[in-house]
């Protein structure tokens, strides 16, 4: 617990002095420790730390997985592009959802492909953060829209963005909301 509170303080602090005790600290025996120090890494600007958590995405916990991908998205290093991409087949719904928001958050083309494979992905979030995603490299490189295939949003998907959605009874999923079955009125009435 004290290596974990460390690595969380270290990352609040701005010294950049502190990216290669966290980065050899993704080596911990503990996941705890590892992924407080994936978090930490995160909030730290240095280049440095890049290839250490590129390395935590293959961590045998999905925890340690999952914070590495958020930290990886906020760092504007290129070179995280692809292990991110690869992380979109991880089996863990959570660590595949992170991957498709740092994704987003890069902004970079070189992700399409694996974001239009996400969007069929069984996990809902991990539809949903491929979509905003998907959304945001067109922003970003207005380009790229010419390779978006799936941004064809479903329904269900559409109303989950436009969180216009009901609970399922029983607290299962969201679902759409009923739809008005009146026709809207095309021209003068007489």
């Amino acid at each position: 617990r004290v290596r974990e509170q460390t690595a969380w303080a270290l990352g609040l602090r701005g010294d950049e002095r502190a990216v290669e005790p966290l980065s050899a600290t993704l080596r911990d025996s503990s996941f705890e420790v590892r992924s407080q120090a994936a978090w930490a890494l995160g909030l730290k600007g240095d280049r440095r730390s890049v290839e250490p958590l590129v390395a935590a995405l293959q961590d045998s916990q999905q925890e340690v997985r999952k914070q590495a991908a958020w930290a990886l998205g906020l760092k504007g290093d290129r070179r995280a592009v692809e292990p991110l991409v690869a992380a979109l087949k991880d089996p863990v719904p959570d660590v595949r959802e992170q991957a498709a928001w740092a994704l987003g958050l890069k902004g970079d083309r070189r992700a399409v492909e694996g974001l239009n494979a996400a969007m069929k992905d069984e996990s809902r979030a991990v539809r949903k953060n491929a979509a905003w995603a998907l959304g945001m490299i067109m922003i970003k490189d207005g380009r790229a829209g010419d390779k978006i295939k799936d941004l064809d949003l479903n329904l269900d998907l559409n109303l989950d963005l436009k969180f216009n959605v009901d609970q399922d009874s029983e607290g299962g999923e969201p679902k759409p909301k009923a739809k008005s079955k009146r026709k809207p009125a095309t021209g003068s009435q007489n």
